[in-house]
């Protein structure tokens, strides 16, 4: 099995990651053990010692911790524009790294990415003023703080009628903010970030999960989210039994209820034999249940309406998820053997993400089920308001690379029925894309 899957690019299969117990903690241990970096960090070719840079870290200390012992090249490029960053970085220069990297990807200085990236902050610094940023970054809050304000008046309105059905309004929202403050913890530290820790999720977590390893590694053997289905689900592409391509899609659809119980107790597990702590957001839902009671409702009622506030949002927030923009044979998985551009890791994202042109456009809709998501993959550290200000530069640069008119003219062929469609076919997806096109040549 781990044969078929190194062709892909990386050095070696992950370690760990068919690990039974699939967590934050757990990925981090097995990139350690790939890179082999010690207590150092890696950019590129070169080893580097941040541990005096930790406190002083701009995006926050946690960023860091969570990284040392990592090749973080991936993470470094996408999370800083400016080229000052690097003047910084070789303060710490320790000695060059052993041995080529693991990761398949590339960032040549005349390549896509770093084109793209030197033309956006040269776009941001110069063309785009202060207080334009100020506003569009005010536009994302906004949206985020009145539905915060709107879930708040739907839970106390929930204790004080024991009304399941404002429990489930209660729950739809506040799968709307969880999904909305996604834009909020892959920035530095921030109070809305928290937001993400209201329905038994954890935004240290998902820094992990999500902005290092999924944002990092797309669709690739090192993207967490794509280990996290299986054996259950598995999108990647090699030969499948029938349950797996044919009756595993409906269970999966079907439960999404389940997976916000399913990481609390994961991260139960991983407190209780010592791979995290207990943090102390992680103790926001209990305050949920609590207030509940103090709001005059029953325990056992309380109780009761809790667990539909939560089943209700992860069974959206799930399907939101699987649907949203990664699975579809016309995307890159892991299995696929090349990707389609190249190894330049911003074609590499290009390759593993699609727009959707019936949620882009829409704030409200761009907000809480990822829209806008190709310039957010390629940029996810940037305000989500900032995003349509750069689109002409993506546009340009799509051009300037002759790459497909779907990115050069920003027009989406795919819209959220194509891509609930894609899942199942993904999930049935037997053989590469190279070896379907020759057949059908």
């Amino acid at each position: 099995m781990e044969e078929h899957f190194i062709q892909d690019g990386f050095r070696k299969y992950p370690a760990l990651r068919d690990h039974p117990l699939k967590t934050a903690a757990q990925w981090k241990l097995g990139r350690a053990m790939d890179d082999g970096c010690g207590h150092l960090w890696r950019v590129g070719d070169h080893l580097y010692d941040l541990s005096l840079f930790v406190q002083s870290h701009p995006g926050g200390r946690e960023w860091l911790e969570v990284t040392r012992g990592m090749d973080i090249t991936e993470a470094f490029e996408y999370s800083h524009l400016s080229p000052h960053v690097r003047t910084v970085l070789e303060k710490y220069y320790v000695r060059p790294a052993e041995g080529p990297r693991n990761s398949p990807y590339t960032f040549e200085p005349d390549g896509f990415y770093m084109t793209l990236k030197k033309r956006v902050h040269q776009h941001l610094a110069t063309k785009v003023s202060r207080e334009e940023k100020d506003e569009a970054h005010k536009r994302i809050t906004n949206v985020q703080d009145r539905l915060v304000a709107i879930f708040l008046f739907l839970f106390m309105a929930t204790a004080w009628t024991e009304s399941y059905t404002l429990a489930i309004l209660s729950g739809v929202v506040l799968m709307l903010i969880i999904n909305c403050s996604h834009n909020f913890y892959h920035k530095k530290d921030n109070w809305r970030m928290y937001c993400w820790d209201l329905g038994l999720l954890s935004s240290y977590e998902w820094r992990i999960t999500h902005a290092l390893s999924h944002h990092g590694y797309t669709n690739t053997l090192w993207d967490f989210e794509l280990s996290d289905f299986e054996p259950f689900a598995d999108f990647r592409v090699y030969p499948k039994s029938f349950v797996q391509r044919y009756v595993i899609p409906s269970i999966l659809m079907s439960s999404s209820f389940l997976f916000f119980f399913l990481e609390a107790v994961k991260r139960i597990v991983t407190i209780a034999i010592g791979q995290q702590r207990l943090r102390p957001e992680n103790m926001l839902p209990l305050v949920e249940l609590l207030f509940l009671w103090l709001l005059g409702c029953p325990f056992v009622v309380s109780v009761k309406l809790w667990l539909v506030i939560h089943a209700v949002s992860s069974f959206m927030f799930g399907m939101v998820g699987i649907i949203a923009a990664h699975h579809h044979p016309d995307m890159y998985h892991a299995g696929d053997g090349a990707f389609q551009y190249g190894n330049d890791w911003g074609l590499g994202q290009l390759d593993a993400v699609r727009d959707r042109r019936d949620v882009d456009g829409i704030l409200l809709a761009e907000l809480t089920m990822y829209g806008n998501h190709i310039l957010h993959h390629l940029f996810p550290t940037l305000d989500h308001g900032i995003l349509d200000i750069i689109r002409p530069i993506f546009k340009e640069t799509c051009l300037d690379f002759k790459l497909p008119a779907e990115w050069a003219q920003s027009q989406s062929p795919y819209n959220q029925w194509d891509l609930v469609v894609g899942v199942i076919q993904q999930l049935a997806r037997t053989q590469s894309r190279s070896l379907a096109r020759s057949k059908s040549d």
